[in-house]
Parts: C-alpha cells; sequence; structure tokens
C-alpha cells in the first residue's frame, strides 16, 4: 500500500471516529475506471479494455446491532439511512440517487442468500460523481466488501461484479453491463483488463510505464437513468432481434461480422443500423487494440481510439459539442496517443492516453481551447492504472 493511500484509510478513519463516535471496523477503498476501448460493448457482450483508476470512493464502516443502515456522505454534506428487510419494494422503481446504489447491493446480496447486518458508514470521495468514470460502481463494491468483512463471507470479482450488474439493472434501473464493477475489483497498477463479457475471461495487458491518463472534465453532467443510455441497449436488442431471423446464431450484436452487416443491414431502420455499425466496428477495433498492447503498439492502440470516439459520435450519437473539442485539441498534442470520452457518454470526461513529458503542453492546449470556445477552463487530472478494490481491518 502506498503512503498516500495509507494516508487517506487514517483519515477516513479519523473522521469516523469523530461522526460516530466509536471505531471503524473496516475501511475500503474502492477505485474508478476509464474504458479506453470498448464503448457500450459490455451489454452486447463483447471485448473492453478498462482499467482503474487512482481517484477512489473511500469507506468507513463498523455494524450496528440492528438492521438500520446509515450512511453519511461528505462530499454531498448528506445522511441517508434505510432498513435491510424489504429492499425489494424499492426495486426497479428508486431512480439514481446516491443511497440506491448501497440499497441496491444489500438487496442483491440478499436475493443471493447472504445475510447481512446493520452498519454506520462514513463515505468520502475523491471521484468525480456523473462524470463516467463509474463512481457508482465504485460505491457498490464498497459497500459489497464491507459486508463481506463484516459478515465473514468472500466473493471472487466476478462474482462481485455480477452484484453490481443487477445492482444496475434490477434496481436501479440502469441497463449496464458489468465492465464497471469487474475493473474497480481487478485493476492492477499500469495494466488495462481485455474482458471478454460474454465469457468473462480475461488477460492483463501491460501500458508503457512512461504514459499516464489525463482526465479534462467537460462540465456536462448526466444522470445515466435520465440520459438517453438506456435507449441505446434497447436498440441494439432490436437490431439484434432484426438480424437474428436472418442469420439465427446471432445471440448480440458481438456475433455480426462486417460482411453480414453489409448483406443485412437494409433490414435495419437507418438509427439500428448505426447502432450495429458501431458495435460492430469497436468489437474489431477493441480485439485489434488489444493485439497492439501485446506486441507493445501503443501508437495503434491511440488510432483505436480516436477512431472509437469518433464512431461513439457518429453512429451511438452519444457526444457533445463539448467532448468533441477536447478530443480534437487532444489529437493533435506531439505526444497524445489517443483520446475518446470515458462511460457511457452524453457529458463527463474525456479519457487521454499520453507521454507523461508531453502532459503539460496537452494541458496548456486543452485550456487555451476551452476557454476561447466557452469562456472557462476545464478542470484536469493526471492518474495512472491502479491497483483494485482495497480493505483494511482494525
Amino acid at each position: 500500500m502506498s503512503i498516500l493511500q495509507s494516508t487517506k484509510f487514517e483519515q477516513v478513519q479519523h473522521i469516523f471516529r469523530e461522526l460516530v463516535g466509536r471505531e471503524t471496523a473496516v475501511t475500503v477503498q474502492a477505485p474508478g475506471r476509464v474504458n479506453l476501448l470498448g464503448a457500450h460493448l459490455d451489454y452486447n457482450e463483447g471485448w473492453v479494455l478498462p482499467g482503474a483508476i487512482e481517484p477512489s470512493v473511500w469507506l468507513a464502516a463498523a455494524p450496528t446491532t440492528d438492521n438500520r443502515v446509515t450512511v453519511r456522505a461528505l462530499n454531498l454534506g448528506e445522511t441517508a439511512a434505510f432498513q435491510l428487510p424489504h429492499l425489494e419494494l424499492f426495486a426497479s422503481s428508486v431512480g439514481g440517487s446516491w443511497i440506491n446504489y448501497p440499497m441496491g447491493v444489500a438487496w442483491a446480496l440478499q436475493k443471493a442468500g447472504y445475510e447481512l447486518v446493520g452498519m454506520d458508514v462514513v463515505l468520502v470521495s475523491d471521484l468525480p460523481q456523473a462524470a463516467g468514470l463509474s463512481s457508482s460502481a465504485a460505491v457498490e463494491m464498497a459497500f459489497l466488501l464491507a459486508w463481506e468483512t463484516l459478515c465473514g463471507f468472500a466473493l471472487d470479482p466476478l462474482s462481485r461484479a455480477h452484484i453490481g450488474q443487477k445492482t444496475e439493472n434490477e434496481y436501479v434501473g440502469v441497463g449496464s453491463g458489468m465492465m464497471d464493477q469487474f475493473a474497480c475489483v481487478a485493476g492492477r497498477a499500469n495494466h488495462l483488463i481485455y474482458l471478454d463479457c460474454r465469457t468473462f475471461s480475461h488477460e492483463l495487458l501491460p501500458l508503457p510505464p512512461d504514459s499516464a491518463v489525463v482526465l479534462v472534465d467537460s462540465g456536462v453532467r448526466r444522470r445515466l437513468t435520465n440520459s438517453q443510455y438506456n435507449d441505446r441497449p434497447a436498440e441494439c436488442r432490436e437490431a439484434t432481434a432484426v438480424l437474428q431471423q436472418h442469420q439465427p446464431h446471432i445471440k448480440t450484436l458481438r456475433d455480426v461480422s462486417q460482411d453480414e452487416l453489409e448483406l443485412l443491414g437494409h433490414h435495419l431502420s437507418q438509427t439500428m443500423r448505426k447502432r450495429a455499425t458501431h458495435v460492430v466496428g469497436e468489437c474489431a477495433r477493441a480485439n485489434e487494440g488489444a493485439a497492439a498492447l501485446r506486441r507493445g503498439d501503443v501508437t495503434t492502440f491511440g488510432r483505436l481510439m480516436r477512431q472509437s470516439h469518433i464512431s461513439s459520435r457518429d453512429n451511438y450519437e452519444n457526444s457533445t459539442p463539448e467532448l468533441d473539442l477536447l478530443a480534437a485539441t487532444a489529437w493533435a498534442v506531439p505526444g497524445c496517443y489517443g483520446a475518446r470520452f470515458a462511460g457511457g457518454g452524453f457529458g463527463g470526461f474525456m479519457q487521454i492516453l499520453v507521454e507523461e513529458t508531453a502532459v503539460p503542453q496537452l494541458i496548456e492546449s486543452i485550456n487555451r481551447a476551452f476557454e476561447r470556445e466557452y469562456g472557462r477552463t476545464p478542470p484536469s487530472l493526471v492518474t495512472k492504472l491502479t491497483d483494485g478494490a482495497k480493505t483494511t481491518t482494525n
């Protein structure tokens, strides 16, 4: 554990003692994630290339003698509570309020047969919310790991990710895959995870040690439960159903080859064909990107990131003018390997893979271009890929 991580653990433990008046029993760090290739492929059972990042959610907790879970979310200045029994009454109707993510994890764990205890919780985060960096998945995994420790059971990373996906899909109402949660718990420093979202096999692929990930905030916020995000999985399912009528082997758009799309695309509406074009092309880009990293070719990987952003903009239609400006500016900076927006799109952060030595020039160019267009300087942070979630006990 790094000195910085150790200090963060001690800080959140101290805050817990001050607010709750007793010692913590468990402290968890759950990182956010980037997904450098494989946009919107997780729920299409495609291939993705995420990695855990340094900004994280920090949770300190101690068990209670009843079924009440009380959460003090310091960044929001809010306290919320819920009772462990009868959480199923709220499933699929709660929406995206922050407290519904731990409620959903509790619900999913209880549905899976695990007995949980009430907790007093203090939650602190240096991970921006609604920014495409998977703050919700980090919260889910932090609570899950806390309950694992306090209740005496242990899940493997894949099972944890499935609990998180069940939380999102069936409790909160977001039609996402399990990539975010898996990256949160299975990340490795300086590596991307090449994950097959159908078979769940994965491979760790290194990035150059002298590279960095720069995250730039577009300033556009979205809530996935209220955005067009949920339209995209529905459109992909609709396109799949049409293509299945002609090629029964097709289970998701992952199974469609470029030749099949060209042959059968006239059966699709214009919107469905655009969505399918992105998914089919993105599957190819993710696999080509993994092959490039295996041979140490980060230049090709960066080119594929650029193609991914353009396809998302034109075919998946989930970019914004702010994100497009950030991408185009980054691509023009020497030392930038590639850039594409983070997460589900419709706002949030731009993620840029860059040589460390080029970071100052990159940020200067972005600040100048963004201020000229929008009259403000976008916040940015520089991070490395890091290990997945960690737990300490007292």
